[in-house]
């Protein structure tokens, strides 16, 4: 089967399906025609996705890897032709990628979002963050408005969506998986761009016409985390403080002036909701 990895905010954790097949491409080339041909007559290879929370592993932990209980296994039934196996915790799909966007959209989208706010109120861990009702109310408001943008989309079900948040909400009050905000929260250029976890999302919903206010709340907290030794959080505060809104906005988020989205992010970048956290 063809892994999509997610690693979950650990450089390589938005997940997408790739194009074409995966038949044939890790198949050494000296191994010629007949090995590919026996290859195809005894592997199926379908496109799938695991989403679980692996948090940075202590130091001296060898090959032990503490990740939380918490796993989803999403995997095409394409490729079986109606005879997928009975194999334990694969969830069978028809198709991957709303799978991957739910993900994307609530686990990512949420995580972040908990870690901006979280810094912001001066909390140390993802745990820590999401047990204070003001971080909760706005991280549950933005995984509302994310689901209500999967459910016209993708046409999962109110009560499917529900479930989920309520899972995704837990799986962040973990403490046994003690995640810090600043790892969690890093990179925030490559979170705020065009297609990713908060502007993604909230453009998709301002162009149906639906509510966007929390995430436009997360960009905010986004704006003014300001950790140490983060590269991108360096050169966001770069464009913030050197570049006018229109160019701030267009740098940051890639949103065109047209856009319903655009005024609104502009007005953000323009007036700073937040006030960053001082010790």
């Amino acid at each position: 089967m063809r892994l999509a990895h997610d690693h979950h905010d650990r450089g390589h954790e938005r997940v997408q399906p790739a194009g074409g097949t995966a038949e044939g491409r890790h198949i050494p080339v000296e191994h010629g025609d007949a090995e590919h041909d026996d290859l195809d007559e005894k592997a199926f290879f379908a496109n799938t996705a695991v989403d679980r929370i692996v948090p940075v592993q202590a130091e001296g932990s060898g090959l032990d890897v503490v990740v939380e209980d918490f796993h989803e296994w999403a995997v095409e039934r394409g490729p079986f032709d109606g005879a997928e196996p009975d194999v334990p915790g694969i969830t069978w799909v028809d198709e991957l990628g709303p799978y991957i966007e739910r993900k994307l959209f609530t686990v990512n989208t949420g995580h972040a979002t908990t870690a901006w706010h979280g810094a912001r109120t001066g909390h140390a861990t993802i745990a820590e963050a999401i047990s204070d009702p003001e971080v909760s109310a706005q991280v549950t408001a933005v995984l509302e408005e994310t689901s209500s943008l999967l459910v016209a989309k993708h046409g999962f079900s109110e009560e499917e969506m529900t479930s989920y948040r309520t899972k995704v909400l837990g799986r962040f009050a973990n403490a046994s998986l003690p995640d810090p905000v600043e790892r969690v929260g890093r990179s925030p250029l490559r979170k705020l761009s065009r297609e990713d976890r908060i502007i993604g999302p909230a453009a998709e919903l301002a162009e149906r016409g639906l509510g966007h206010e929390a995430l436009l709340n997360a960009l905010s907290a986004a704006l003014v985390f300001t950790p140490e030794g983060d590269e991108e959080v360096d050169r966001l505060q770069e464009i913030l403080s050197s570049s006018d809104p229109d160019a701030a906005t267009a740098e940051i988020t890639g949103l065109e002036p047209s856009h319903p989205l655009y005024a609104e992010v502009r007005e953000r970048i323009a007036s700073p909701v937040y006030s960053r956290h001082s010790e």
